[in-house]
C-alpha cells in the first residue's frame, strides 16, 4: 500500500545498508554505524523527506540477490525512490559490472545514487564523470568475457558439444544428446510427409494439431515450427553453432563462412539422404498456396509451351454446357499471347498417359542427365563445406594471432580442415553413377504417383505430383512436356 507522500508525488530516499558474516566485527562497517553516517548525511544536505531503511544482514556482495536490495530494486521500478543512497560503492557491490547494471537501473528510473565515502553522485558532473569512466572500463571487460565465452563455447561445439537446449526429438542427457524415440517418430512423419507425400508446412501442422500431437513445451504446431523442424540438420547428425547473431534485438543470420559446422557427431534421425532431397525441395520454388489448394489437377504446374506464362482455369461452352479450360494467364489478362485454350479434362488425360509412358522410355542418356544433376548438386554442398572449414580455421588463426588460444587449439583446427577435405574430394573422385538405382527410384515414384492419383482427393493429388514433377509445359494438342523434380 502507498503511503500519503507517495499519493502526493514525494518519493523517499533508500538508506542501503549491508554487512557480510565476516564483516560483522570490523569498525565502521556494522550496520548501526552505516545508518548513523547516512543519516547524518541527509540532516547536513537538508534532505527532509521520508527516509526508507533496506538492510541486507549477513549478505555478501558476490551477487544482487539479496533479499532487501530485490526489494529496493523493486520501489526504484514502482517510482517509490528518488535517491539510493550507500556508505561506500562496495555495499551495493564489489563487482563493477554489477554496479553498473544497477545504476543503469537507477538512471532509467531518474532516480540519483549517492556513495558518502567516495563523494559519487550520479546528480553531479564529477559523479557522472566518474560514472563514464567506470562505464568505459566495464565495457572493455564485457568484450574480454564475451570473447573467452565465445572461446570456449567454439572449441565446445567445434568438437560437437551441444551447447544450447535439446531440439525436438531429442533429449539432453549430461549435455549430450541422445534420441527421444516418441518425438524422433513425429520427426520421420513430418519428413515423409513433406518429401514423399507432398504436403506442405500448412498441411502437415493442421494434420499435427487435429491429431492433438503437441510439439515442444505442449504447443501447437505451425508453420514457423514445421519450416525450421524440416531445415534443421541436427537430424541428419551435423551440429551447427554460431549461425544466429545474438546480441541484437533483432536476431540476424551470420555468413555461412562463420558458422561452425561439426558433421557426423550427433545421433542421426534422418538419413543423410533424404535430409538433402528435402532441402532440395525447400529451395526450389514453391507452388503458391493458392495454386495448391486449386480444385483443378495441374493448377500452379501447367505452363504455356509459346510464352512460358502460367496456365490458368476458365470455363467455356454453352449455359447448359459449360466446361473448364486451361488458358494461358498472358492471354488472358494481358493479351501478350496467341497460344489457345485447352479442354481441361483432355489435358489432365494427357498428362495422366504421359506419366505412364515415362517409364518405358528412359534413355540411358536421360538417365545420365537425371544422375548428374544430382552430382552436381552434391559436389556444390561439397564445395561450402569446404569454405566453411576453411573459414573455421582462418578464424581460429586470428584467435591465437590474439592470445586467446594456445596452440595446440590451432592445430586441432588445422588437422580437422585437412580431415575434412581429404574426405570430401575422395568421396567426388569415387562418385559412381548407377543407372540402375536411378531408373528404380524413378519408376516407384511414377508409380506411386499414377496408381493412386485417380483415388486421392484433388489436393492431396496435387501434394504427390508435386514430389514429382516441377512443371507441366503444353506445346499443343495431345503435346506435353513432363519436367521432372526428383532429385
Amino acid at each position: 500500500m502507498l503511503r500519503e507522500s507517495e499519493f502526493n508525488g514525494v518519493r523517499s530516499i533508500a538508506l542501503y545498508c549491508r554487512v557480510s558474516t565476516d564483516e560483522q566485527a570490523r569498525e565502521g562497517v556494522s550496520l548501526d554505524e552505516q545508518q548513523e553516517r547516512l543519516k547524518a548525511y541527509c540532516r547536513a544536505m537538508g534532505w527532509n523527506h521520508e527516509i526508507e531503511l533496506f538492510i541486507d544482514d549477513g549478505y555478501s556482495a558476490k551477487n544482487t540477490e539479496r533479499p532487501q536490495l530485490r526489494k529496493l530494486l523493486n520501489s526504484v521500478k514502482i517510482g517509490q525512490i528518488s535517491k539510493v543512497m550507500v556508505t561506500k560503492l562496495d555495499r551495493m557491490s564489489r563487482k563493477l559490472l554489477d554496479l553498473l547494471n544497477l545504476i543503469d537501473l537507477f538512471q532509467e528510473h531518474e532516480v540519483s545514487f549517492i556513495s558518502i565515502s567516495e563523494s559519487f553522485d550520479t546528480n553531479t558532473p564529477s559523479g557522472r564523470l566518474t560514472l563514464q569512466v567506470l562505464g568505459a572500463v566495464a565495457e572493455f571487460e564485457r568484450e574480454r568475457i564475451r570473447e573467452r565465452v565465445f572461446d570456449n563455447m567454439l572449441h565446445a561445439a567445434s568438437n560437437g558439444k551441444w551447447l544450447t537446449q535439446s531440439p525436438y526429438g531429442y533429449q539432453l542427457v549430461e549435455k549430450n544428446l541422445v534420441i527421444n524415440e516418441s518425438e524422433a517418430a513425429i520427426v520421420r512423419r513430418i519428413f515423409n510427409s513433406y518429401l514423399h507425400e507432398g504436403k506442405g508446412y500448412f498441411a502437415i501442422a493442421k494434420q499435427l494439431n487435429e491429431e492433438n500431437i503437441p510439439s515442444r513445451f505442449n504447443k501447437e504446431w505451425s508453420l514457423r515450427s514445421i519450416k525450421l523442424l524440416l531445415s534443421n540438420p541436427v537430424y541428419k547428425g551435423t551440429l551447427v553453432w554460431n549461425r544466429v547473431n545474438s546480441s541484437k534485438k533483432k536476431r540476424q543470420e551470420k555468413e555461412e563462412e562463420e558458422w561452425v559446422i561439426v558433421d557426423d557427431c550427433l545421433p542421426t534421425i534422418i538419413d543423410k539422404e533424404t535430409w538433402e532431397a528435402v532441402q532440395n525441395r525447400l529451395n526450389k520454388k514453391q507452388i503458391p498456396s493458392r495454386a495448391q489448394s486449386s480444385p483443378h489437377l495441374l493448377g500452379g504446374l501447367l505452363k504455356c509451351g509459346n510464352c512460358g506464362g502460367g496456365m490458368s482455369i476458365s470455363w467455356s461452352g454453352s449455359k447448359n454446357n459449360r466446361y473448364r479450360v486451361y488458358r494461358c494467364s498472358n492471354n488472358k489478362n494481358k493479351g501478350t499471347c496467341t497460344s489457345k485454350q485447352f479442354k481441361a479434362d483432355e489435358v489432365e488425360a494427357w498428362f495422366k498417359q504421359g506419366l505412364l509412358q515415362l517409364t518405358k522410355n528412359f534413355s540411358s542418356e536421360i538417365l545420365l542427365k537425371l544422375s548428374e544433376q544430382t552430382t552436381d548438386n552434391r559436389n556444390i554442398n561439397n564445395e561450402q563445406k569446404i569454405r566453411s572449414a576453411k573459414a573455421r580455421y582462418n578464424r581460429k588463426v586470428e584467435a591465437y594471432t590474439a592470445g586467446l588460444i594456445e596452440l595446440n587449439d590451432l592445430t586441432e583446427e588445422k588437422q580437422r580442415m585437412d580431415q575434412i577435405i581429404e574426405a570430401l574430394q575422395s568421396e567426388e573422385k569415387h562418385q559412381e553413377i548407377d543407372l540402375e538405382k536411378v531408373q528404380k527410384s524413378i519408376e516407384s515414384k511414377i508409380g506411386n504417383v499414377v496408381n493412386t492419383i485417380d483415388t486421392l482427393p484433388i489436393e492431396d493429388a496435387k501434394a504427390l505430383i508435386s514430389t514429382l514433377v516441377e512443371k507441366v509445359v503444353i506445346k499443343g494438342e495431345k503435346e506435353i512436356e513432363i519436367k521432372l523434380s526428383i532429385f
